[in-house]
């Protein structure tokens, strides 16, 4: 398996293509709580058919990722994601792609990047650190430490999900919680609870939100929020909402995901 030793972890990583001669954007995918880089995979494949390399990781504790037992806060993810694209010798070119807890790690990298090699950001369905989230992430913790993974496997497939969702989506994200390390849980939920709010007003590289119009983990105003809050100028970014989907919008939509981030990166 793919495995790259980054900051000390071991992190699981895949990179379609190989070869950076034919493309030479690279679209860098980050997952959120309670996932994995498979959650990019329905749209993985088409995205690589437009001219573009994807680098997918699983971070600290997630999918194929074993867990360091360091913990996860967002500047290490961050730090992790730039020492895998360091390893891989990826110094330019870079499309960051953020789900959920994701998302904060993208607008993090945006905003801190100072060498110039993030072109752009897509953000699907971000969280924006608020008190509120905290609160429910607290809560999450308390229920894995009492009873482990099952609460979150036995409940988030269908209340994280819109009316366009199916059974089968329900059970992928259930497998992702149920196999899932419960202390790398319980660390990445501190991670957003610790989390500062990125200084948005520092981007001004293009960008695309997908909100899901049925999203009540990462609710559309605060994605208005933060879509307001980027300094991109207007014509560079755009912000599409996904009719009936909910907060696992690659997963439930993969059609409509796919293209609007196709259409984004071919318009770079």
């Amino acid at each position: 398996m793919p495995f790259t030793t980054v900051n000390s972890k071991c992190l699981y990583c895949t990179l379609t293509p190989g070869s950076p001669a034919s493309s030479p954007i690279t679209i860098l995918f980050i997952h959120g709580l309670g996932s994995a880089s498979s959650f990019y995979y329905p749209i993985i494949p088409h995205i690589p058919q437009l001219g573009f390399r994807c680098l997918a990781l699983d971070t600290n504790g997630s999918g194929a990722s074993p867990y360091s037992g360091t913990g996860n806060s967002i500047t290490s993810i961050a730090a992790d994601a730039l020492g895998l694209l360091d390893a891989l010798d990826i110094k330019q070119d870079v499309v960051v792609v953020g789900h959920s807890m994701g998302g904060i790690v993208a607008s993090y990298l945006a905003a801190s990047d100072v060498s110039g090699r993030i072109r752009g950001v897509v953000l699907v369905g971000p969280v924006h650190p608020n008190p509120g989230t905290a609160e429910v992430v607290r809560k999450r913790i308390q229920a894995v430490e009492a009873d482990g993974m099952e609460p979150m496997a036995n409940t988030i497939p269908t209340s994280g999900t819109g009316s366009k969702s199916t059974p089968l989506v329900h059970a992928f994200i259930r497998q992702l919680h149920i196999t899932m390390n419960p202390q790398a849980y319980i660390s990445l939920c501190r991670a957003i609870a610790e989390a500062a709010v990125p200084d948005y007003s520092q981007i001004t590289i293009p960008m695309l939100l997908l909100g899901g119009e049925e999203d009540t983990a990462a609710p559309m105003e605060g994605s208005k929020l933060i879509w307001e809050s980027y300094a991109t100028p207007s014509a560079k970014k755009n912000f599409v909402t996904l009719a009936g989907v909910g907060h696992w919008h690659v997963l439930e939509a993969p059609e409509e995901t796919g293209r609007a981030i196709g259409e984004f990166l071919q318009g770079l």
